[in-house]
């Protein structure tokens, strides 16, 4: 069996700032709303680069979650 691989990874996802917030088509932040991990679209060119593979991005996921976990945690205070 011959097998075509259509895609290794989208690095797509849902646009954040810096705060890990989730931002709506206009570019501004929607309240409440967060991402972190791969589903941010850190991926492409991150800390591992942009050829980098599966399982590499733990350290980006870390990353994100940390700041998005300290960004909601700072709106509730």
């Amino acid at each position: 069996m011959k097998l075509h691989i259509l895609t290794r990874k989208t690095l797509g996802g849902i646009q954040t700032d810096l705060h890990s917030r989730a931002l709506g088509p206009d570019g501004v932040p929607i309240d409440g709303l967060y991402a972190a991990g791969e589903v941010a679209g850190f991926g492409g060119g991150g800390v591992h680069g942009f050829n980098a593979l599966e399982g590499t991005f733990l350290g980006g996921c870390l990353f994100s979650g940390r700041q998005a976990g300290r960004a909601a945690a700072e709106a509730v205070a």
